[in-house]
């Protein structure tokens, strides 16, 4: 049994879903994968391609990304309405969003998907770091025109990983993996030699306003695994794929991301395919 990650695919590109569709349907039957998160906003498309990929393997492993919780048609009344719905929909089809002990050649590794949003620059716990030129986020990022929560008071970091502290069940594990669509660490958008990716932002940015940061993720996702016993982390979200250990966990990223951000080769490492982290 191997364990393989990929994260942000994005179907709603044609070149996305054909990448998806030449992943053999033999090849990974023994095996895991883990996918963090950003799959599509339309729901239809959303359960064809998890269903699709869940045939390939023999356990499928998922969180929603914020894309998959976009409201773009008038089905949900909130997206918190639909990411209950999601995890019915997984529930129904052998989906995996709740934690799973598995073992692989006597070790036994509990997987541990976090359910977890994005702390904004002014509040507490948030992984803002300042950019140079920066504007406001609320009108360059979608989330605020396309992600609704059931009241204005609402927070959804600190509900989300409530949810997780209900299902976690530590069992008897050899090795903890947890994931999440966002990023636990500032650090996480730093190089893996330790240098913040300023280079590599600034070569492929699109919006030098915008900054990332300001909606990357939360330091309590980090506090969260770290409790957890979390050996291995990995995670979505930025597009720009990373491999390296802090303080004894090791945080992998393994995004497909967007057709221009690999011809333009942002997305290091996808043209090898899947990324496996076990063994």
């Amino acid at each position: 049994m191997r364990i393989w990650i990929l994260s942000d695919i994005h179907v709603d590109f044609i070149e996305n879903r054909k990448w998806l569709d030449q992943l053999s349907d033999f090849e990974y039957q023994d095996d895991l994968l883990i996918l963090a998160g950003d799959v599509t906003h339309n729901l239809d498309l959303f359960k064809s391609t998890l269903i699709s990929l869940r045939k390939k393997f023999k356990m499928l492993f998922f969180v929603p990304g914020n894309h998959d919780l976009w409201l773009r048609d008038d089905l949900f009344s909130d997206s918190l309405e639909k990411f209950h719905h999601i995890q019915q929909f997984c529930k129904s089809n052998d989906i995996k969003t709740s934690p799973e002990l598995v073992s692989n050649n006597l070790v036994n590794i509990l997987i541990v998907p976090l359910f977890t949003w994005y702390h904004l620059p002014h509040q507490t716990d948030s992984l803002y770091l300042t950019k140079p030129g920066e504007g406001s986020y609320e009108e360059m990022w979608n989330d605020s025109y396309f992600v609704k929560w059931p009241s204005e008071s609402f927070k959804p970091v600190e509900y989300f990983l409530n949810l997780n502290k209900q299902q976690f069940r530590s069992g008897n594990a050899d090795l903890v993996i947890t994931f999440s669509h966002f990023l636990a660490r500032q650090e996480n958008m730093f190089s893996n030699d330790g240098r913040l990716d300023r280079e590599k932002m600034k070569k492929f940015d699109r919006n030098p306003k915008f900054n990332f940061s300001m909606i990357a993720g939360s330091k309590l996702i980090d506090e969260q695994l770290r409790i957890m016993g979390s050996k291995i982390h990995v995670y979505g979200h930025q597009h720009i794929n990373h491999d390296r250990i802090i303080n004894g966990v090791r945080y992998v990223a393994h995004c497909l991301g967007y057709p221009a951000e690999r011809l333009r080769g942002m997305i290091e490492g996808i043209e090898q395919g899947l990324k496996q982290i076990w063994p």
